[in-house]
Order: C-alpha cells, then structure tokens, then sequence
C-alpha cells in the first residue's frame, strides 16, 4: 500500500469515526468556553480599573505599583492560582480519557459508536493516563538543558534578531525532538489498544520511522494549508459569518486529528 492509498484509508477510518469526532470538538469547545470566562473574569475588572488617558501619567504609574504591591504582599492571586492547577489537573485526566475512547473506537468499529468510546475509557484510561504523565515528563525534560541556554544567549545578544538566529538550531532540534516524541507515543496508545507490549511497538515505530513520518507530515500540511485558507477568509468576512466559519473549523480541525490517527492506524493494520 502506497503513501496516498494509506491517508486515504485513513481518511475512510475518520469518516467513520463521527461520535470520536463530535466528542472532541464538543471536549474543545466548552474548554475554550472555560478559560475564556475565566480570564474574562480576571482582566475585565483590571480594564475597568485601570486609568484612562485623560488622567496624568502617574495614575497610570500608581496603578502599576498598587498591582505589584498586591501579587507580592497579599494572596489575591492564591484562589486564581489554585483555579489554574485545577483546570491543569482536570486537563490532564480529560485528555488521556479522550484518547483512549478515540484508540479503542479505532480498533473496535464493529461496535456501537457511543458505547465503544465509553468502553475504551473504562478499559484504556489509566494506561493511558501513564503514558500521557510520561510524555508529559519527556517533552518538559530538555527544558532544563535549553531554558538555561536561552537565558544565557539573551545576554550577550543585543538584538532579538541575531537571539533568535543563535536560539534557531537549538529550537529547530527541540521541535523535531517533539514532533517524533509525539509520533512514538501515538503509536505506543495503538499498540497498547491492539495488546501489543510496548517494545514490540517501539521496535515497529522505529522500523517503519521514515513512512511513519512522511504520513504524519502529509496530514499536517493539509491540516496547516487549511488553517491559513481560514485564516485569510476571516479577513474578508466578519461577524456572525465569521463566528459560524471559526466552530466548523474546530470541528474539521478535530476531524484532521482523527485522520492522522486512522492513517497511522491504517499503517499498524497493515505492517504489524
């Protein structure tokens, strides 16, 4: 099976996927609709507050010294703190349970839409919740050698143009490290759905790297190519038009997601 016949197959894989599809979008939505009430909640009093331009510049002054005097010696920002940790840790519960009813609606398309996602969430969570803390773990890792390698090219650059030249090579290798980390963990869940030990699947990963890759690429410049067509009609329209154009994008966007996922699982169904 050649490269287009595998997206396509992955393609045919999402079509039949709507309940995993809507599941996500719907999961994405209310997210979004959350942390925008909260930080609407936050930052409107602050505008509310803060001095118009008809006052003198040292209202403007006096604002900013009452802010730092209350983050550095009161808790006003403890509640709003422990709000942020609550959503990251509910996040972090929600996005494995996700994954693993996606997965297991994969493997089982024989059943029910709705009951197969619920299956895969009951049987899947927490393998998968382990392989999300240890993916977790290895995309924050290489941060504690390149943060400190930033900092230190911030000092002795004078300009944001010639930093972001030196920080180039470090942040391009960082991404490709990211972009095969996510590929490998991909097909970590796949394997683990399909009971598959988790070094038959990294030998098969790394085997089969160079197609995994080009198929994960292949998606992604449609996904990027889509991205910007909606980014440019935004321009033109405006309103309502606009707001109905960005929630379908979200759904496609979900839709994209699975596809990338049946085309990998196209690529395991056929050479594992």
């Amino acid at each position: 099976m050649n490269m287009w016949n595998r997206i396509k197959k992955g393609w045919a894989i999402a079509w039949h996927q709507p309940f995993a599809v809507f599941a996500l979008f719907l999961y994405n939505l209310l997210w979004g609709v959350v942390l925008y009430k909260l930080i609407q909640s936050v930052v409107l009093p602050l505008l509310h507050r803060y001095p118009s331009g008809a006052l003198p510049g040292e209202s403007v002054r006096l604002f900013w010294i009452e802010g730092q005097f209350q983050l550095m010696k009161t808790d006003l920002i403890v509640p709003y703190l422990w709000t942020g940790l609550g959503l990251l840790g509910l996040r972090m519960l929600l996005h494995p349970a996700l994954n693993a009813g996606v997965f297991y609606s994969l493997r089982h398309g024989e059943l029910n839409a709705g009951y197969r996602f619920v299956a895969g969430i009951r049987k899947l969570f927490f393998p998968f919740l382990g392989l999300y803390a240890l993916q977790l773990v290895l995309t924050i890792g290489p941060l504690y050698w390149l943060a400190p390698h930033a900092a230190k090219q911030y000092v002795v650059h004078a300009s944001y143009v010639s930093l972001g030249q030196a920080l180039l090579p470090a942040l391009a290798l960082y991404a490709a490290y990211l972009f095969l980390l996510q590929l490998l963990f991909l097909f970590l869940q796949i394997g683990k759905t399909a009971g598959r030990s988790p070094l038959y699947t990294l030998l098969f990963a790394f085997r089969h790297l160079p197609v995994i890759a080009l198929a994960a690429l292949a998606v992604a410049t449609l996904s990027i190519v889509l991205s910007a067509a909606v980014l440019v009609s935004s321009f033109w329209w405006a309103g309502f038009a606009a707001l109905v154009l960005m929630q379908v994008y979200r759904l496609v966007q979900m839709f994209f997601k699975v596809w990338e996922i049946g085309t990998q699982y196209a690529l395991w169904a056929e050479k594992a």
